[in-house]
């Protein structure tokens, strides 16, 4: 028995020794792997502006999983995510881009496991040649999240990013993309088959995009805020083809309606937030089809929405939970079917009618919404008295901002709190 057990002990102590010897790749004394510290050093003169990357200092033993702007994996101690965003913004006093530079994405090849990688507001103006986004695909299968935000790219790295068929999070806000239709641009996308989140907010991206959207069946959300969308939105029947599409911005254009002009509307029956404000929406062309049937949050601020707003335009919202029409110039409610006044959206908790024209009278229109447990109404035409008669409806209100009006005292009714 006890040879036995001291063979055993030799064989065990044999093979520690040959895993010191070949001084194996992946054993390291460091809590972070030897060759990916390495690695971030040779990163550190890219993105030091103003001496970010103190903590990343060149001593032997320096746990890298400790760095700043660094995180690992804590059972691997492998590098999962990186930020780097803003660690080398130049600004400049006529704000142009003569610090844009071009990046080597093949110095971030050694973080094989890396998940996150964020580069957002570092003046990249695209990439080197032949060292683009597609030469990480095979390697970085890990990939899920990049963020390219507030640079200077354009169209032409899009077929470099179609290769990280692994993404499931991308940022491509406020830069410089203009949907022209680069080697086929937008459509390359279609590719990116895990694709949940595209952001491509802030751009110059003009209606044609829609049609590029097309066949990003993935997408779950899509922001599209401050472009030029103009008008009618002709290629609407590219974002209905984004049936597992939750959450939709399409804020701060031009737009004038939902529709193109052969009257197809936007049809996303899994659609829960839209976001609408800052367009050219006016009374006549708000109408929500049945397609929009699960839509729990619907933003119509700071659009033409003016005078008596026809309230059959939300009447198919039967779902809605939030309803924000601040900043416009509306005066009152009215039901032109049947000439009432009152908004009938049951399930509806928050109505923000701030900024607009409303008068006392607008608590009878909204005798309704008895779910309702938020509504701001501050800076309208609200004067004198409000009695309280008028809000006992609203059993489940939590707060109510009436802030900036022309108020004197409530009207309080025996019975009634």
């Amino acid at each position: 028995m006890m040879m036995m057990e001291w063979k055993w002990l030799r064989f065990i102590r044999m093979a520690v020794m040959l895993l010191v010897l070949e001084g194996c790749r992946w054993c390291t004394t460091d809590a972070c792997l030897e060759h990916e510290r390495i690695a971030l050093l040779h990163l550190k003169p890219f993105f030091n502006y103003q001496n970010q990357l103190q903590s990343w200092v060149e001593v032997k033993g320096s746990d890298c999983c400790k760095w700043e702007r660094v995180e690992c994996n804590t059972t691997t101690s492998r590098l999962i995510q990186l930020s780097l965003n803003s660690s080398r913004w130049f600004y400049t006093t006529d704000n142009r881009n003569l610090n844009a530079w071009y990046l080597n994405t093949s110095m971030f090849l050694p973080f094989e496991e890396l998940k996150s990688l964020y580069l957002s507001g570092n003046a990249i103006s695209g990439n080197l040649e032949n060292e683009g986004f597609g030469k990480l695909s095979s390697t970085l299968s890990n990939l899920e999240i990049l963020d390219l935000s507030y640079n200077y790219l354009n169209d032409s790295i899009l077929l470099s990013l179609s290769e990280l068929s692994s993404l499931r999070y991308l940022d491509l806000s406020s830069n410089k993309f203009e949907g022209s239709g680069h080697q086929r641009g937008f459509q390359l996308l279609s590719r990116l088959n895990n694709l949940e989140t595209l952001d491509l907010s802030g751009n110059s991206l003009k209606n044609n995009i829609l049609f590029h959207m097309r066949n990003l069946s993935s997408l779950k959300t899509l922001r599209l805020g401050g472009n030029e969308l103009k008008g009618r939105l002709d290629h609407i029947q590219g974002l209905n083809n984004l049936t597992n599409l939750k959450y939709l911005d399409l804020s701060w254009n031009r737009i004038e309606s939902i529709s193109n002009k052969d009257g197809t509307q936007l049809r996303l029956t899994n659609l829960e937030e839209l976001d609408l404000s800052g367009n050219l929406f006016r009374n006549n062309t708000i109408s929500f089809p049945q397609g929009l049937s699960s839509l729990k949050s619907l933003t119509l601020s700071n659009n033409d929405l003016q005078g008596s707003l026809d309230t059959k335009g939300l009447s198919n919202l039967t779902n809605l939970k939030k309803l924000n029409l601040g900043g416009d110039q509306i005066e009152s409610f009215q039901s032109f079917k049947d000439g009432g006044r009152k908004l009938e959206l049951t399930h509806l908790e928050e109505l923000n009618l701030a900024g607009n024209h409303f008068n006392t009278s607008v608590f009878a229109s909204l005798k309704k919404l008895s779910n309702l447990k938020s509504l701001s109404i501050w800076d309208n035409g609200l004067k004198g008295s409000i009695d309280m008669k008028d809000l006992e409806t609203f059993i489940n209100l939590r707060e109510l901002d009436m802030k900036g009006n022309e108020l004197k005292d409530l009207v309080i009714h025996q019975g009634i709190i």
